[in-house]
């Protein structure tokens, strides 16, 4: 009898626990009915908007949330698919339909990778971001066509290029996205070939992080790298809170370097039939230098629909440079061997607001606003002191930039339409004390353009987009006027599940800056001067390119290709002897063309036994150079292998530069780094460890080389950053989150780019 009243008891009491929690369930399939794995559910409180819960549906599109008796909005959202929003209560809401976008995407069956009409779209696995740990790490595990990563010194690029690194569609620096942890990335959006927006900018690649959607509440992050045998420390400390439709953050980084070797030889040869100059230096340059910066932002998100972010930003940096040498030099045939000492310092301080605001039209329409303003104060000195004479250049200069960008965009049915606007004016005053010279310039870049993107039946993609640039640049000597075309093609053709082929090309012009327009004569010593020249004229560079990439099942892929790039009068540095001042001078002018053929390859494995990724890559080039005196011509062989190891909390990853990378440009050759970088990291709870191993085979460090081919003055420089040899790096990261968590919201503009204009 007891053990009766004690089942019934039981039973009772488990009913009354179902009858408290109840469930809202469902499926999720597209307009063909499939199931649509891992979308996105979120469930809303109809009244504040406020995310009460979420989670992912399965393999079978199927979903269940916990809920209360209240009436809901629940959010489907999936990269591919329109929006779904459901008003509902507890129950089972049967089979949802999403339907896909109308600007239809071309994708590569690539496990977890999205080819769409201008990006790839990168759903991360669970055990890579848990392996990972930060999202830097997450970029080097992805393989993506064109991006690499250093994760040791926190370097990004694309194609060899620079990468706009963005989260949740606004600008950040690498410091943000080094220290994000892994596992707060919803997806990742990757483009190595930015549209017209873009062009104007000279961009090679674009990152995009999209955060998970989270709740009330906040975190607070610190992170910091030093190395054990020399100074060097990056450092960031950041907190944010968010609170129903605003955010608040607060962020902080240090960049510390105090290198105490840096050894140089340089042989430099001048030749003119009235002198000729030989000289031997080899000096020691330690260099030291520190950079903070702090910035402070707001954000607004009031619906879905509608946002405005304000962000204060200053930077404020020091450099110096001090070191001693011995020059044996031979000038007119007579010998000397001379003592040097080289002092070069640079402090100033750069503040800037950023204003932005995004509003969703109905019709798929969006307008977006970003207003940017700079100020720049800099004084720089550089002393360079033989045996008997010195020679200083001390300099001060402050000016402002104000820039603006409108866009609009609109979707149709199977087409978008994205135009916009850039504008931007800069103010530079230079005072070259030494000379008792001030120099006032002014430049007004403004910048139209226009893109549409849309598919082609199932199988192929395009995008077109041009613009038209007007720059007019003033200053002591007049004004100069330009108006050039940007334009750029993308056609993107899926021969099959795992095949694509990707046609490319550009159209862009390569301004002169002002300080290479600057008429300021300055005497760098008893050899050599600088002037800039007023009458450089912009070049024009034509990129085209072809890509082949395969995608097989078995977790391996292989991507091949190749392109030329051809400039029309580029902008070059030569060298001529000026009987008035008795010097060789460098100065800039247009040469007639530079052209760079190149082929490219690729070939690794992705997640093989869920554990390792393996790639292998190199690259064809050949060079031309060509100008007014002078034609040169190189070949270069470059290649690189990079792996990583991942097993639940632990990563081990290596780069290596198996070949440098030599490039030709006007009349000069240069060799980047050799990359040799290890590293080991381990996540324990909220915080993460890594040790990385800089340049273990390479004693002398890092090299860098450039080779001067003119004939008037042939040269080569050789420098090695000695203290990156066999250097051990500890990194530390540690983030505590509070609350329920927060929503960043998307901001997706950024402009800015002061220039100084200043003659160094």
């Amino acid at each position: 009898m007891k053990r009766t009243i004690l089942f019934y008891l039981l039973l009772l009491s488990s009913g009354m626990l179902m009858a408290q929690s109840k469930f809202i369930t469902g499926r999720i399939v597209d307009d063909e009915g499939s199931p649509v794995a891992f979308a996105n559910v979120v469930l809303k409180n109809n009244g504040t908007d406020k995310q009460l819960g979420g989670t992912m549906t399965d393999t079978l599109g199927v979903f269940s949330i916990e809920c209360g008796e209240a009436s809901y909005t629940l959010v489907v959202s999936c990269v591919g698919y329109e929006r779904l929003n459901v008003r509902c209560e507890a129950g089972d809401l049967g089979t949802l339909t999403v339907s896909a976008r109308q600007l239809k995407e071309v994708s590569i069956t690539a496990d977890r990778i999205t080819e769409e009409i201008d990006r790839y779209v990168v759903l991360p696995k669970p055990q890579e971001a848990e392996a990972a740990g930060r999202t830097l790490v997450l970029l080097d595990m992805l393989k993506l066509p064109g991006l690499r990563v250093d994760v040791a010194l926190q370097r990004v690029t694309v194609d060899g290029g620079v990468a706009v690194l963005q989260i949740n569609g606004k600008e950040v620096p690498i410091t943000r996205l080094a220290n994000l942890k892994a596992e707060q990335v919803k997806r990742i959006e990757y483009s190595n070939t930015p549209g017209a927006r873009y062009l104007d900018r000279g961009v090679s690649g674009i990152i995009n992080i999209i955060l998970k959607e989270r709740e009330d509440g906040g975190s607070i992050m610190a992170g910091a790298t030093t190395a054990f045998t020399t100074g060097f420390v990056n450092s960031e400390i950041q907190g944010t809170y968010h609170k129903g439709k605003s955010e608040f953050m607060l962020d902080y980084s240090l960049s510390y370097r105090n290198y105490k070797r840096d050894p140089s030889i340089d042989t430099d040869n001048y030749f003119d039939p009235t002198r000729t100059v030989k000289r031997i230096l080899k000096e020691d340059l330690p260099f030291w230098y520190l950079t903070s910066d702090i910035t402070a932002e707001y954000t607004y998100q009031h619906d879905d629909s509608t946002m405005f972010v304000a962000s204060v930003q200053d930077e404020f940096y020091t450099k110096t440079l001090w070191g001693v040498g011995t020059m044996a030099e031979t000038d007119r045939g007579t010998t000397t061997n001379q003592t040097t000492e080289h002092y070069n310092y640079q402090k100033g301080n750069m503040p800037d607001i950023d204003l932005f605001y995004i509003h969703k039209l109905p019709k798929k329409q969006k307008v977006e606003l970003n207003v940017v303003g700079t100020y720049s104060m800099d004084d720089w000195e550089n002393k360079m002191t033989y045996t008997n004479i010195s020679y200083s250049h001390i300099n001060n200069s402050h000016g402002y930039a104000i820039s603006g960008e409108g866009v609009y965009s609109k979707q149709f049915e199977k087409v978008e339409l994205r135009t916009g606007l850039q504008y931007q004016h800069n103010f530079a005053e230079n005072e070259y004390k030494l000379y008792d010279t001030t120099t006032s310039m002014y430049k007004d870049n403004a910048y139209l353009y226009a893109e549409i993107l849309g598919a082609i039946g199932s199988k192929a993609s395009y995008s077109i987009g041009t613009g038209a640039k007007l720059l007019n640049v003033a200053g002591g000597e007049g004004s100069q006027q330009y108006l050039r075309n940007l334009s750029t093609a993308r056609l993107q053709w899926r021969i099959c599940d795992q095949l694509s082929l990707t046609a490319s090309a550009q159209y862009t012009p390569s301004l002169p800056s002002l300080s290479q327009l600057s008429p300021i004569f300055q005497q760098t010593d008893e050899v050599e001067g600088q002037i800039g020249n007023p009458s450089l004229k912009p070049s024009e560079q034509l990129n085209g390119r072809l890509m082949l990439r395969y995608t097989h099942p078995q977790r391996w892929y292989a991507t091949a290709g190749g392109g030329q790039m051809r400039q029309f009068h580029p902008i070059v540095s030569t060298y001529a002897y000026d009987p008035t001042h008795d010097l060789f001078v460098r100065t800039t002018q247009n040469a007639d063309s530079w052209d760079c053929l190149y082929a490219f390859g690729e070939v690794g494995t992705n997640g093989l036994w869920n554990c390792i990724n393996l790639s292998l890559s190199g690259t064809y080039a050949h060079y031309a150079s060509e100008g007014t005196g002078f034609a040169h011509t190189m070949n270069n062989l470059t290649a690189s292998v990079n792996a990583q190891l991942y097993w639940k909390n632990l990563v081990v990853g290596a780069n290596f530069t198996l070949l440098p990378q030599w490039s030709l440009y006007g009349e000069e050759q240069t060799l980047s780094e050799t990359a040799q970088t290890i590293y080991v990291q381990y996540r324990w709870r909220s915080l993460q460890a890594m040790l990385g191993w800089l340049c273990p085979f390479n004693p002398n460090g890092y090299r860098y080389e450039t080779v001067g081919l003119s004939n008037v003055h042939s040269y080569r420089h050789t420098n090695w950053t000695i203290c990156n040899s066999n250097m051990v790096m500890l990194t530390l990261f540690w983030q505590m989150d509070f609350g329920k968590g927060y929503q960043k919201g998307e901001k997706t503009l950024h402009n800015g780019g002061y220039d100084n204009g200043m003659v160094k």
